[in-house]
């Protein structure tokens, strides 16, 4: 049996993820999201709010001792801002910073806490961005927070590396490309003024330049079964 936990499974990525997994009946979800749009057997809802610290208290993550593969997928994430350094708010600029960065550190300590030991195929993946290692002006609590996720990535990876390969964590962080998800709808809603480059993203919506969740998806399940075949932390699906 394989076991799933993944972040932000109420739309997107996160519940196309979710999904494509369950069609395996030997794989069983753990979707943790403030809502839940997921109902199969081999699915189980956790309800949290990530950029609420009290909910991280909900998400246990339980013994899986027969598991042939475990995985985090931490997807969840917000735009947070979208204004130059001067003008950022100090609440949506506190929420995205917990929900992109803090949040998913964090989870990624308690799932390497509760299954170091575990011999299994165990992996660790973040969604990352090309926004994490190229400037975009008026995103940067966006690029930073997904920056600061590529190096806690890194990190992990680098102490792993060390450690028995029988009870080592494989690790990434997988910026999907431009996809068409409720963040691409936010960010064409936004005001030139705030963001230079707007247009720029309304004309891939129109010229169906964005890539489907489901795409993402299959690349995504790929990695968790297939980690041998992928031997960078940093990735640009892309470029895959």
């Amino acid at each position: 049996m394989n076991y799933f936990y993944i972040t932000g499974t109420s739309r997107g990525i996160g519940k196309a993820v979710a999904e494509r997994l369950l069609a395996n009946p030997d794989n069983k979800i753990f979707g943790i999201s403030r809502t839940a749009s997921i109902s199969h057997p081999n699915y189980q809802h956790i309800q949290a709010d990530l950029s609420d610290p009290e909910s991280l208290k909900k998400i246990v993550f339980a013994a899986h001792p027969e598991a042939e593969n475990i995985g985090l997928i931490n997807n969840a994430g917000v735009l947070g801002p979208v204004t130059k350094i001067g003008n950022l708010h100090a609440e949506e600029t506190h929420k995205a910073g917990m929900v992109n960065l803090t949040t998913p550190m964090l989870l990624i300590n308690k799932f390497v806490h509760a299954y170091q030991e575990q011999r299994a195929n165990k992996v660790v993946l973040s969604t990352s961005s090309g926004a994490a290692r190229h400037t975009v002006e008026s995103w940067s609590i966006y690029c930073a927070t997904k920056a600061g996720i590529d190096m806690f990535s890194r990190v992990l990876q680098e102490e792993q590396n060390s450690r028995s390969r029988n009870n080592a964590f494989k690790v990434y962080a997988v910026a999907p490309g431009i996809v068409d998800t409720q963040m691409q709808t936010e960010i064409r809603s936004t005001s030139e003024e705030d963001f230079k480059d707007v247009n720029k993203f309304i004309s891939f919506k129109e010229n169906n330049l964005l890539v489907s969740p489901e795409e993402v998806a299959e690349k995504f399940e790929d990695i968790l079964l297939h980690p041998a075949n992928y031997p960078d932390v940093l990735m640009d699906l892309r470029e895959v």
